[in-house]
């Protein structure tokens, strides 16, 4: 379990994350107040969709309007489904500016970055007292089982305060391949697990993750982030039923 400002990731129903997805310094506020009023467990900001380089001020912005929520700082490559490429270096310096604001409390490291890149910005993310979330994406399969279950102890044995992995299904098997995954994860590694499949085929992996292990869980509330993402009320009213059926 992993405690962040009082928000418990790893205990009871899974955590609800809305991503901020704004081109542009006005409709990260909007996006924001909004997020807010919807009271997100978490909110992401997914920094590929900002066409500007100013992030010192966006994420002023997005503090000023979700007060104390605890917020990821995502800048997600075009290989791994992103909006826009980046260098590797470039990559590196968003994300330690980023770090060193004060204004985040969780930061998406992509697993298969370069290890040049990706280890030091773990140990850079330790030093300032910021979560970790080391991710994978594969959108075009469903890797196997093995290969899955690699990925996400891979993500642990580095570091990593969750393991994140997501897949793209091709059929019902494959979907049930991830959650299987998850399952037998669930008491093996001892960080918090963020598993989906994603597409249509993949919803019920947003749905369930308080039966099969997966801690949290990306919703939208305008344009997703993922696909297959559900809207806010809706992902919110089935982890409810989920949850005290789960837990009675």
């Amino acid at each position: 379990m992993l405690k962040i400002k009082g928000i418990e990731i790893g205990e009871g129903r899974p955590k609800i994350c809305l991503p901020i997805t704004g081109k542009n310094l006005t409709e990260i506020e909007q996006q924001s107040r909004v997020i807010n009023e919807k009271q997100a467990d978490l909110v992401e900001w997914r920094v590929d969709f900002y066409h500007d380089h100013d992030i010192q001020s966006a994420l002023e912005v997005i503090r000023k309007q979700i007060g104390d929520r605890p917020l990821i700082f995502t800048f997600r490559t075009v290989r791994e489904g992103g909006q826009r490429d980046i260098t590797d270096q470039d990559y590196l310096s968003i994300n330690e500016k980023a770090m060193m604001s004060g204004l985040i409390d969780l930061v998406d490291i992509e697993l298969k970055l370069p290890v040049v890149i990706r280890n030091p910005l773990i140990a850079k993310a330790k030093q300032q007292g910021i979560a970790t979330i080391i991710s994978n994406h594969d959108f075009g399969k469903t890797p196997a089982q093995e290969e899955m279950i690699n990925r996400l102890k891979e993500a642990e044995l580095i570091g990593a305060s969750i393991a994140k992995l997501a897949v793209m299904p091709n059929n019902s098997t494959d979907v049930l391949s991830l959650l299987s995954v998850t399952n037998k994860l669930k008491d093996i590694i001892k960080i918090p697990l963020v598993t989906m499949s994603m597409g249509g085929f993949g919803v019920m992996t947003r749905l369930s993750g308080e039966i099969f292990g997966s801690s949290m869980t990306f919703g939208t509330v305008g344009q997703a982030s993922a696909p297959g993402q559900i809207d806010h009320e809706t992902l919110s009213t089935v982890l409810d039923v989920i949850h005290e059926n789960v837990t009675k």
